[in-house]
């Protein structure tokens, strides 16, 4: 029986399992993690290889501001893995009927002059949302990344085999079944309340109607691009199956790094400036224009040294937390009582 290789959720060791087994403990660290192979599991595609990812990644970098001009010709690889990480993913429908108190505006009869006075005052309202949502949360605690959507894509049965001809990094999960479906229904509660809450002060009475369908384990394959840039290295996340950039930092411009540190020293020296205005006011006086000054001052040092973090942004409509993405539009049914 063939065996595959696991990393650990905890420390990153790898570990060897056989196929069949159901579950793992480190042995460097002690951390317990499932392959779940009780669940149907599925995978993304891998559609852009590394020399794919890696052009795809320099040509969004040239659309950027404030980078390095040179950088996309003297960079020197130092690593590039392609990592299978665990996401549970979900579709949602969310729906809520409430009642409860509204803020409405009541004007007076106008004065003498004119005017009128305004009030704020209470009245019945009552309301319902529905939401449809496509969810990703991830399998692990290891997994830090953000910015993951769960649009809807092309999905593969997992295999072992799959990760081994693509080369990949397969990651252990920790998140059982029950813990991501409680999960998913929080986050979309949350939402609701949210939603609730832009229109009433105080709830009367709620119902929540919830549906989880779709609950899978989905195995995205993402590349880690690991590179150097005069003495400096960096880091990129770039999502193998569909080529979008998740995490990226990259070369500054020098220039405009430049300009951010003298903006920083001219805060500074504005700042001393200050202080010997105010001495004769008092050393407390001196002190708040100085530190106000510095403040300021050491922000831009701080943009003038630091390496440039960006991401493709994916917009939509609302969003429940880091990696949900909503794929339908809000049907919202709303009515004031006694209008």
């Amino acid at each position: 029986m063939e065996t595959v290789i696991y990393q650990c959720p905890g420390c990153g060791a790898p570990h060897s399992a056989s196929e069949e087994d159901v579950a793992i403990k480190c042995s460097y660290c002690g951390t317990s993690f499932r392959t779940f192979k009780e669940e149907k599991r599925f995978v993304f595609p891998v559609y852009y290889d590394s020399s794919a990812a890696i052009e795809n990644f320099i040509l969004w970098v040239k659309k950027q501001t404030g980078y390095e001009e040179s950088m996309p010709f003297h960079i020197n690889l130092i690593d590039v893995k392609l990592h299978f990480l665990p996401f549970w993913t979900a579709t949602v429908r969310a729906k809520t009927t409430f009642t409860g108190l509204g803020e409405d505006a009541k004007f007076s009869s106008p004065d003498a002059l004119g005017y009128r006075s305004m009030k704020i005052v209470l009245r019945e309202e009552s309301g319902s949302f529905e939401r449809f949502m496509e969810v990703a949360i991830p399998a692990s605690g290891e997994v830090k990344v953000e910015g993951i959507t769960a649009v809807s894509r092309r999905r593969l049965y997992f295999s072992h085999e799959y990760v081994r001809q693509k080369g990949g990094i397969l990651h252990g999960a920790t998140v059982p079944r029950s813990e991501a479906d409680a999960l998913i229904r929080q986050m979309a509660t949350s939402e609701l309340t949210k939603l609730i809450s832009r229109e009433i002060v105080e709830v009367k009475s709620r119902s929540d109607e919830m549906e989880v369908s779709d609950l899978a384990l989905v195995y995205i394959p993402i590349w880690e691009v690991i590179y150097e840039f005069k003495n400096r290295k960096y880091r990129a996340l770039i999502d193998a199956s569909s080529a979008r950039i998740i995490e990226a930092t990259y070369p500054p411009d020098i220039l405009e790094k430049a300009g951010y540190v003298g903006l920083g020293a001219a805060h500074l020296a504005a700042g001393v400036a200050a202080a010997s205005i105010f001495w004769p006011l008092g050393f407390v006086a001196a002190a708040a224009a100085f530190l106000g000054f510095l403040g300021a001052a050491l922000v831009y040092f701080w943009r003038g040294v630091k390496p440039t973090r960006a991401a493709e942004t994916i917009q939509a409509k609302s969003a429940l937390e880091v990696g949900t993405q909503v794929l339908s539009s809000t049907t919202r049914r709303f009515s004031r009582a006694g209008a």
